[in-house]
């Protein structure tokens, strides 16, 4: 491997979590345990695999410790972490804007909460083919079955759907918006409908976040700052004026001076391709479609991709369904990709006196006493579960105590929650802290103290 001089990493891991409040109350979107690792560990391997040695990390002014955990697990990716102030106010376009002076080349996006093993490889050579705009990556829909129960209250959570135009031949990204955007009927010019007569509309594709970005394209960002998400703003955007000409500039107009004319640059006076590039392609025998005899791309300075993948898995944990979804899938996914996260189920300093494991993960200092039975469950760092306590199909976050003769299934338990004995827990959510009192019983329940709105 190499390090790539020809792209940089940008990992975002500033956001607060705002769609699973009750989880990031007690702890850090981005540290939130996956496996018990930390859910910013997983993108930032996906780079280290792919052949990155160094990776931008946009991180809140709050996160400090943030650096010190990732530097027990191993990476041997460099990380240069850069600290955005007043985070929770600002969009993804507004952190990328911020950090542009570290920006030289283009450059790839991740978020912290993309959980998958696609080959970043694959997604950037699509990139390169075609000397791309910017190329995203596409994910099935992930499809939670239904003997998944998420904890919490019973409601049915009715994600987003985008509407994702994808050219069927070349995998030209043509066409990007929300459902919530249309009532009845979408539109297609005859512009678009004229270049790309074979494409289809994906109602259950999931937009990764991962996008390939051209650099002229973070000029144009910084340039135009009315843009402050990437997924919801900038990729529509540009997605729709590949389909545009450039606007006629007046040359005889005396009375237009050149200082007003820099003040109206439109995004075509950044999207300007290089000489030697399109002397190549005009040279070139290469054309990416057959229906006539116009050139490649039909002239379009402006290019997207989509690259889609239905065979590796993919979900972003943004909220608690996801986030409890990959919790319960992980360690398949560890078995079926031969050993690809390599980290030990059961830590050196954990101290095991039970007899009755199975599937289970039990991190750094963990004590689990004598006749206590867990299934399928992640026991996090400094947890004690006294005896006689059954735990099946959770998550216990850092510092929780479970004491004697408690039943819990399918639960969450946040950092520093106490249950105390005889209590049983099904489907809920302990919030950070809390204190479950003796002999409760709680079924599909968010536990906690209801002033504790404020997140941290």
């Amino acid at each position: 491997m190499f390090p790539y001089k020809e792209f940089q990493a940008v990992v975002l891991a500033a956001g607060f979590g705002s769609r699973m409040t009750e989880l990031t109350r007690g702890e850090y979107k981005c540290l939130l345990p996956i496996g018990n690792i930390p859910m910013l560990w997983y993108p930032l391997q996906l780079l280290e695999r792919a052949g990155f040695k160094e990776a931008i990390v946009i991180i809140s002014e709050y996160m400090e410790r943030v650096s010190l955990i990732l530097n027990d697990l191993n990476l041997k990716i460099k990380m240069d972490f850069v600290v955005i102030e007043n985070a929770e106010n600002i969009g993804t376009a507004d952190s990328i804007r911020l950090i542009h002076e570290k920006i030289h080349t283009d450059f790839l996006v991740i978020p912290c909460d993309l959980i998958t093993d696609v080959d970043i490889c694959e997604i950037l050579n699509l990139y390169r083919k075609h000397n791309a705009s910017i190329t995203a990556l596409m994910l099935p829909v992930p499809k939670v079955p239904n003997d998944i129960i998420t904890p919490g209250p019973k409601n049915k959570q009715k994600p987003d759907t985008d509407l994702i135009g994808i050219n069927n031949e070349t995998g030209r990204l043509i066409f990007f918006a929300s459902a919530s955007d249309f009532e009845e009927t979408i539109k297609i010019s005859q512009t678009l409908l004229k270049k790309h007569p074979s494409f289809t509309i994906h109602s259950k594709l999931m937009d990764s976040h991962l996008y390939v970005i051209n650099k002229w394209v973070l000029d144009f960002l910084v340039h135009n700052k009315n843009f402050t998400t990437l997924k919801g703003e900038l990729l529509p955007y540009i997605v729709s004026k590949q389909f545009s000409k450039p606007p006629k500039q007046c040359v005889d107009d005396k009375s237009t001076s050149i200082v007003q004319m820099n003040l109206k640059k439109d995004i075509y006076s950044f999207s300007t391709e290089k000489p030697l590039n399109e002397l190549i392609r005009k040279m070139s025998a290469f054309n990416d479609h057959d229906t006539d005899l116009e050139d490649a791309y039909y002239g379009d300075i402006i290019r997207c991709y989509a690259y889609i993948d239905n065979g590796k898995f993919g979900l972003r944990a943004n909220t608690i369904q996801m986030y409890h979804f990959a919790n319960t899938k992980i360690s398949e996914w560890w078995n079926n990709n031969n050993g690809l996260f390599c980290l030990p189920n059961i830590a050196v300093t954990a101290t095991l006196r039970s007899t009755q494991m199975e599937n289970c993960r039990v991190d750094h200092n963990a004590v689990i006493d004598e006749k206590t039975s867990l299934k399928n469950t992640h026991i996090g760092p400094n947890v004690a579960v006294e005896s006689t306590a059954r735990i099946s199909q959770s998550v216990l976050m850092e510092a929780v105590t479970v004491r004697q003769r408690c039943i819990i299934h399918n639960c969450i338990l946040c950092n520093g929650s106490f249950i105390e004995e005889n209590t049983e827990l099904r489907n809920c959510i302990v919030g950070p802290m809390h204190v479950v009192e003796s002999g409760s019983q709680y079924s599909h329940e968010v536990i906690m103290d209801p002033t504790d709105l404020v997140l941290i």
